[in-house]
């Protein structure tokens, strides 16, 4: 019997090509972001604008090959994008707006954006003495603030609901929601009947992004719409727990506050249901861990407390902080390559508790 044959038509391996020194490229669905505007105040973009397809991209290598492209997420063509620079040596890191703190950092990972980064695929282990040390202290810092009075319409015991912008999008690429009442009816069902529910709108909204909200709230029982500026803060200090859809503030209340998130949708919590517990999109049922909710208290033990440190800590090792990056070039671009693909690919895990080291005005 004759052997067989395999046959492939893959064209030849391209070969690596050399970079040209402290320059960069960049990809977006808006037209920059904070890493590329402080990044670009010290290191040449090569291209002069951004890379807009993979098409694109190989056009503009013409021009030579870049140090590093900073990717930002849920762009066109993005898997076609990070293939070419795995083939071409080019090394790679994600960035967003940073989380916490919020406003004053810029996020990096080496393999993606919230449920494609590295958070969600390491498990936990244990907490480093570094990590509880730096998170504690991020914690301390971030909990020293005047509370506020809340409106008079509020009544404990009550979960907190911030609302999320319709067009996030993080919102765009997973959940794909055109406005919000269905799950806030969910979660009303899901809740008990003695929890009052306070929903409150993202600062930044618009009419669109609330659409229904107000027509809906008085129809549910037990459930109100709070002013937008009332105290995020002091909402989170005051309440049982919090619900929502990829906001921020499930962060915040988790690992700040101690407080119990039921999230819907995916993130930077996916793979960590015990710090971030999913509400799955199904009649309604008793809330996973409702003894936490009922008494907040019964969440921190040792192990949780190491657990929701050593997230925390993990999300500091990833923020690069603004202001260092456009007073210090040389810091912004060894911060920057530490959290890239390449360094991953190399150290792994360990470059986080490095980053760590390297953070401590986040503190």
């Amino acid at each position: 019997m004759a052997s067989a044959t395999i046959v492939t038509t893959s064209t030849p391996k391209r070969s690596r090509v050399a970079s040209l020194k402290d320059t960069f490229a960049f990809t977006s669905p808006y037209e920059a972001c904070w890493m590329v505007h402080y990044y670009g105040l010290h290191f040449r973009n090569l291209f002069a604008g951004k890379v807009i397809r993979e098409s694109d991209f190989l056009l503009k290598l013409k021009a030579g090959s870049p140090e590093i492209m900073i990717m930002g997420n849920f762009i066109v063509e993005r898997a076609g994008i990070v293939s070419r620079c795995r083939e071409l040596g080019i090394n790679i890191v994600h960035t967003e707006d940073g989380f916490f703190p919020h406003y004053s950092t810029m996020h990096a990972d080496p393999l993606g954006f919230c449920w494609e980064s590295s958070l969600p695929r390491i498990p936990f282990r244990r907490c480093a003495g570094l990590q509880r040390v730096c998170a504690q202290n991020a914690r301390k810092k971030w909990l020293a603030f005047e509370t506020k009075p809340l409106p008079d319409s509020i009544r404990k015991p009550f979960v907190f609901w911030p609302l999320q912008l319709t067009g996030d999008q993080v919102n765009i690429w997973d959940l794909k929601v055109k406005e919000w009442t269905r799950l806030i009816q969910h979660f009303r069902g899901s809740l008990p009947k003695e929890y009052q529910l306070v929903i409150k709108e993202h600062p930044r909204s618009q009419p669109h992004d609330n659409a229904g909200v107000a027509e809906l709230v008085p129809k549910l029982p037990y459930t109100i719409l709070v002013p937008k500026d009332t105290d995020l803060k002091t909402l989170l200090s005051q309440c049982n727990g919090v619900a929502g859809a990829n906001s921020s503030v499930l962060y915040e209340a988790r690992l700040m506050f101690y407080k119990p998130a039921y999230v819907y949708a995916r993130g930077w919590f996916t793979n960590h249901s015990e710090l971030f517990m999913p509400v799955p999109l199904r009649e309604p049922r008793p809330l996973n861990r409702f003894d936490w909710l009922e008494d907040n208290n019964r969440l921190r033990t040792q192990r949780l407390d190491d657990y929701t440190d050593w997230f925390l800590a993990q999300f500091l090792a990833r923020q690069i902080s603004r202001e260092r990056a456009n007073a210090d070039a040389k810091w912004l671009k060894r911060a920057l390559y530490r959290l890239s693909y390449a360094s991953f690919m190399k150290y792994g895990e360990d470059i986080f508790l490095d980053a760590l080291e390297d953070c401590s005005d986040l503190m």
